[in-house]
């Protein structure tokens, strides 16, 4: 057995779930001994015991059966038996919550401790927010959603005679060699628009089910839906709607500076769909892309080195979940595409899936995805709760972002010093080239749910993101090129996933920049503040999460004019 099958037999272990604890039946006892209990306040701290660990053994099985559906989208079986799951299960789970959330807003005179304030009030929130219509409707809505999972875990790429994955296809992006990336962009966009009408029709599918949803719940749109159901409570639609016009007036002239200047050091007439990666931009003297490993297993090497020379206690995390069973990081046929951090809360263990094809930026969403995982286990260990564990939308990216760049300077055992620099550059780039990327992501479903009519089409969709695209990317020359591949770019994860989710994504890069400026002056005192950050969990706001961590929470335009400037001052000249 190869060192990668015996890791993968380790994943699938990990995932097992037996067939009993798959059924309602497990839970359904648990969760009626919960309602029938008397309770009064006194009663109420043992109570939400029993609540915590029913709640964190269905998390278990929720999240086991959807990872091991992502990591075989090819096998009807899997995928069978996690719909079932969904469609059996969580209804049912959701209902109880809901009637554990009325019986406990009901106890008189309880008075919720400080740990558990916060979440008290979500509860009474979410509570008001239910409606038994739309536990129905959330089946529709996890059964559509896993149709684009399906979709696109099963897309293959034919370049040069070889069937590639979508990750194996994209590494092509980073040639230095032009046709190569040529080719490589065209046969990408082939295999895209080859999915792309089963795409528009789940998510036509999607808006409908979505728009009910507010309707259900009495919202005259599904933002305002979604506004309550992500509790977003410290800022408004109108302070979104700012940030992406401080995004297009502060961060897309310097995007654009960037990225020709890339260009015109490389001597292009201009920059094409295919020169332009804003995960890695292209070098400007023409070097091939950083190759730093080959295997998964290399690549876990050189994270585990890199978290030893930061702080041991990480070092002995990772180690845990190399160990454990807890990473699966190579590219496989019928495995979904996307890289992400999931959670076993029982045993407080996060799990990291990805698609590993050896380049520079497999190195920093491994640390990005790790960074996550260590929220996981650091809330964890302080937050008996499992309510009280990981964070907000709002802040829960600071420990994976941050993390790419605090390790920085731990990873002379993987690039030679002009590699580094390259490295570091890059991931400064990065962020720059990402933020017109969330604006306009944003800025495209505040559209899409709060100012397109209910009966949009597919054509309507394409002719925004078109709009948004020139706006936000007009730096790139798509002159000649068939403008339906570049329209179908709204056809992205986190659209149909796990929608209005990805403004957050800058707000706490802008964040995470905050956290390695302050590094670089107290790199003990950051990681300190860091780690008491994540200890935190979801016990405090989202202000006070990110003073915990020593920056401030504020995406304007004053506040990101001052974080370009800095990065710009940390690019080379």
């Amino acid at each position: 057995m190869t060192s990668e099958q015996s890791k993968l037999k380790a994943v699938e272990a990990k995932l097992a779930v037996p067939e009993p604890h798959s059924r309602w039946e497990t839970f359904q006892g648990r969760f009626q001994a919960l309602l029938d209990a008397p309770l009064s306040a006194p009663d109420v701290p043992g109570w939400l015991q029993g609540w915590n660990a029913v709640t964190s053994d269905l998390m278990d099985v929720a999240a086991k059966l959807s990872t091991h559906a992502d990591l075989h989208t090819d096998q009807p079986d899997i995928q069978g038996r996690y719909q079932t799951f969904v469609a059996t299960v969580l209804p049912e789970a959701e209902r109880a919550d809901q009637a554990l959330k009325e019986k406990l807003l009901a106890v008189p005179d309880f008075v919720p401790p400080p740990d558990f304030a916060l979440n008290f009030r979500r509860m009474r929130d979410a509570a008001a927010l239910y409606r038994e219509a739309n536990v129905t409707l959330n089946v529709t809505h996890e059964a559509q959603k896993n149709r684009h999972s399906v979709a696109t875990g099963n897309q293959k790429v034919t370049l040069d005679g070889q069937t590639l994955t979508i990750p194996q296809a994209k590494q092509r992006l980073d040639s230095p060699d032009r046709a190569a990336r040529e080719a490589a962009w065209r046969a990408l966009s082939e295999s895209n628009m080859g999915v792309a009408d089963e795409l528009d029709a789940v998510m036509l599918d999607l808006i409908g089910t979505r728009w009910q949803l507010a309707r259900n719940a009495d919202l005259p749109t599904f933002r305002d839906y979604q506004w309550r159901a992500l509790d977003r409570v410290d800022y408004t639609p109108a302070d979104c709607a700012a940030f992406h016009d401080a995004v297009r007036e502060e961060v897309v002239p310097l995007a654009a500076k960037i990225v020709q200047g890339v260009a015109a050091r490389l001597g292009l007439e201009s920059v094409r769909p295919w020169d332009y990666n804003r995960n890695d931009l292209l070098d400007p003297q023409g070097r091939a892309a950083l190759t730093p490993f080959r295997t998964g297993e290399e690549l876990e090497t050189l994270a585990e080195a890199a978290f030893r020379g930061l702080d041991a206690d990480l070092a002995a995390r990772f180690r845990q979940m190399r160990e454990g069973g807890l990473l699966d990081l190579e590219s496989r046929p019928g495995k979904m595409t996307h890289a992400y951090c999931t959670y076993f809360p029982t045993r407080n263990e996060p799990f990291v899936l990805m698609n590993v094809v050896g380049t520079a930026e497999d190195v920093r969403v491994l640390f990005h995805e790790v960074g996550h995982a260590f929220h996981g286990f650091y809330s964890g260990d302080a937050q008996p709760l499992v309510w009280n564990r990981w964070s907000p939308t709002e802040f829960v990216e600071i420990p994976s972002m941050a993390m790419e760049f605090l390790t920085l300077d731990h990873l002379g055992h993987v690039f030679t010093p002009e590699e580094l620099g390259r490295y570091r550059e890059k991931q400064l780039q990065g962020v720059v080239a990402f933020l017109p990327w969330a604006a306009q992501m944003d800025a495209f479903q505040h559209w899409l749910y709060a100012g397109a009519p209910e009966t949009v089409t597919a054509a309507d969709l394409d002719a925004k993101w078109l709009e948004l695209d020139r706006t936000f990317h007009p730096f790139v020359d798509w002159d000649g090129l068939d403008e339906r591949v570049r329209a179908k770019g709204w056809q992205y994860y986190h659209v149909f996933q796990v929608p209005f989710y990805y403004i957050e994504y800058a707000m706490c890069y802008l964040a995470a920049v905050g956290v390695w400026r302050a590094a670089q002056a107290d790199p003990a005192g950051t990681l300190a503040r860091y780690r008491a950050s994540l200890r935190l969990g979801s016990t405090v706001s989202v202000p006070d999460l990110y003073r915990a961590a020593g920056v401030d929470f504020r995406f304007d335009r004053e506040h990101i004019r001052g974080l370009m400037a800095f990065i710009e001052t940390q690019l080379p000249g």
